[in-house]
């Protein structure tokens, strides 16, 4: 395992634990304390994480909060876009529905149709969504992510690779004028990636808080997706940098393109 990969492990593995023990790492990873603290030292200075006795945690700009607190965060935001989205949705699509609560605010949408097939990795949703009987249900598998209920990693990657569908939605942690679409966790962003490139459609649902922030792992760029769906209008720097490439960008009661006279 090289520093690269190194690095990803520990941020992976930080995700998921909240913090780490060098000695525990050390014998888990069979490389030398000395090597673990430079690869920590490397991602303090990049403002990943931060050092603490023995060990290290996330900084608290990347650090994710519990997802079931996530989820009633902002609930009325992500209930105004779940309901935009779902109005995407025909009789007949096969639909990828990525990880994330706003994700999951369109599947309680969602549960209400008939005749689609849905792909997703996310157990809150398939739990959800296994109660509809008309709604074909996919699950390409993976490694589990518990603290989220996700299912990510290569054996994911392997299976997404060969499923292509309708129309995709996506969230993410930060919509950023300058980097574009950012997310918190590699293995997760990795999955999303594929299926952005396997949806005839691709869409991020993103609520109002979202702009102007970047997390730690890119997910997309602007000319890789097709629309985003929000709770009210951006901040003028991400609204130009979206219609400037070409994305629709819907928000309540108006939806905007490229060339707008009303931007």
């Amino acid at each position: 395992m090289n520093a690269t990969e190194r690095k990803e492990f520990i941020l992976n593995y930080l995700h998921d634990n909240h913090s780490l023990k060098i000695n525990k790492l050390s014998e888990q990873l069979d490389v030398t304390r000395e090597t673990l603290r430079k690869d920590i030292y490397e991602l303090e200075e990049e403002g990943h994480v931060r050092k603490t006795h023995g060990g290290a945690v996330l900084a608290n700009k990347t650090k994710e909060t519990a997802y079931e607190k996530r989820r009633e965060e902002f609930s009325e935001e992500k209930r105004i876009i779940a309901k935009q989205a779902i109005q995407m949705i025909e009789e007949g699509d096969s639909v990828y529905l990525d990880y994330g609560t706003t994700i999951y605010a369109l599947a309680e949408e969602i549960r209400q149709l008939k005749n689609i097939t849905v792909v997703t990795n996310s157990i809150p949703i398939i739990s959800l969504l296994i109660q509809n009987d008309e709604i074909d249900l996919i699950v390409p598998g993976g490694q589990l992510r518990r603290n989220e209920g996700s299912l990510y990693g290569d054996l994911a990657n392997n299976n997404l690779k060969d499923i292509f569908v309708t129309i995709g939605f996506f969230s993410c942690s930060g919509i950023s004028a300058n980097i574009g679409i950012t997310n918190h966790h590699l293995g997760e962003t990795a999955n999303s990636k594929t299926m952005i490139e396997h949806s005839e459609t691709s869409v991020i649902l993103a609520d109002n808080s979202k702009f102007g922030k970047c997390a730690f792992s890119r997910m997309a760029e602007f000319t890789e997706i097709d629309a985003i769906v929000t709770d009210r209008q951006p901040a003028r720097v991400e609204e130009k940098e979206i219609l400037l490439n070409d994305v629709t960008l819907y928000y309540p009661p108006t939806i905007f393109k490229e060339g707008s006279n009303d931007t």
